[in-house]
């Protein structure tokens, strides 16, 4: 493996495992290890580094046996078909599961987001934060609405059909989801240069920012439809009151 340079934040997983450098000899287990290596954005979701060795040094340094061993890395020989050599593997290998880098990914995915804890307070959080923010913007735009009632009822009275009413209550809805999302995405981004210090990192993918970004979107929207029933019982006839 080769060397790679270590940044700040990696150090704090060296102290976990008691080495600083490339080429250092330490114990795992009561076995003599040699450090050759460091990688780089691989980090456990639990407060336990990876060390990665070979599958002989690991029943070493663990001493588990051959049958309770649970997951093998394998690499493929370069111009090797990934799923031929799947099939190769599950043909003959029995009783094992034989999953690819994506399947993997979902695997462990799935499994950290709603059969933990920790996924599920995570979900009921996000969850929450989407009500809270539905029942926020829709008493914000419900009492602009209210506010300038007159202005829709004056318009209504003008000859404005529903349907230029209700564009311009979306217009305020779609300027609200803008402005959140922008302010949101900018604090969103030092959380997640922070967090990367710490023992588990946040990633924010471009597809999951425009994907929030459309659900800002909808959830204004969604809540401009309280303001928007209140426009449709206006009568133009109220402009002409006192």
């Amino acid at each position: 493996m080769p060397e790679i340079p270590a940044s700040p934040e990696t150090f704090s997983r060296f102290a976990k495992l008691g080495v600083t450098r490339v080429g250092e000899v330490f114990e795992i287990g009561g076995y003599r290890a040699r450090v050759v290596g460091f990688t780089r954005g691989i980090r456990s979701f639990t407060t336990s580094p990876y060390v990665f060795t070979t599958f002989k040094n690991a029943q070493n340094y663990t001493g588990l046996r051959e049958d309770q061993t649970m997951f093998i890395l394998v690499k493929v020989a370069p111009g090797a078909r990934l799923q031929e050599v799947r099939r190769d593997l599950l043909d003959h290998v029995t009783d094992v599961d034989v999953f690819t880098n994506a399947q993997f990914s979902r695997m462990t995915t799935f499994y950290w987001m709603f059969t933990t804890g920790a996924g599920v307070a995570v979900l009921i959080a996000a969850v929450l934060g989407l009500v809270v923010g539905f029942v926020v913007v829709a008493q914000t735009i419900y009492a602009t609405t209210v506010d300038h009632i007159r202005e829709f009822g004056t318009l209504k009275a003008m000859g404005a059909p529903n349907s230029y009413v209700y564009k311009v209550i979306m217009k305020q809805a779609a300027i609200s989801a803008v402005i959140g999302y922008v302010l949101g995405m900018i604090v969103s981004v030092f959380v997640v240069q922070g967090s990367q210090k710490g023992g588990a990192a946040i990633l924010m993918p471009a597809p999951m920012a425009v994907g929030m970004f459309f659900l800002t979107l909808a959830m204004c929207i969604g809540a401009a439809l309280v303001s928007i029933n209140k426009v449709t019982r206006i009568d133009p006839a109220m402009v002409f009151k006192g």
